[in-house]
């Protein structure tokens, strides 16, 4: 914390659930020539966030915190899933970019 002010940085990894389509090479294929169900998967992600909180005395008791939080701060474009799996009958995206504010005060 600096003179009130606290930074936060964080990322999430994902390495990529399972898939059924081949994205870049053939899926992995059985002696046979049939493909392995859910042998492949989809690209790995990082998402980075970012905050910034503020606490402030304003004479009463307890104190007055704002908020600022950026979720997907790069706003970067990466699917979950994509829909071709086993059990899986959807594609599904990450969160877009968000701006989140917020006042909170402790009594």
């Amino acid at each position: 914390m600096w003179l009130g002010t606290r930074i936060n940085l964080d990322m999430i990894f994902g390495t990529g659930l399972r898939d059924d389509r081949p994205l870049v090479a053939p899926s992995p294929a059985l002696p046979y020539g049939t493909s392995i169900p859910n042998g492949d998967h989809t690209p790995s992600y990082a998402q980075w966030n970012f905050g910034l909180t503020h606490d402030f005395r304003d004479g009463a008791p307890g104190l007055l915190a704002a908020r600022f939080d950026v979720i997907n701060l790069f706003d970067k474009i990466y699917e979950i899933r994509s829909g071709t799996g086993i059990g899986v009958f959807a594609p599904q995206y990450g969160a877009r970019r968000g701006l989140f504010a917020g006042v909170a005060k402790d009594l």
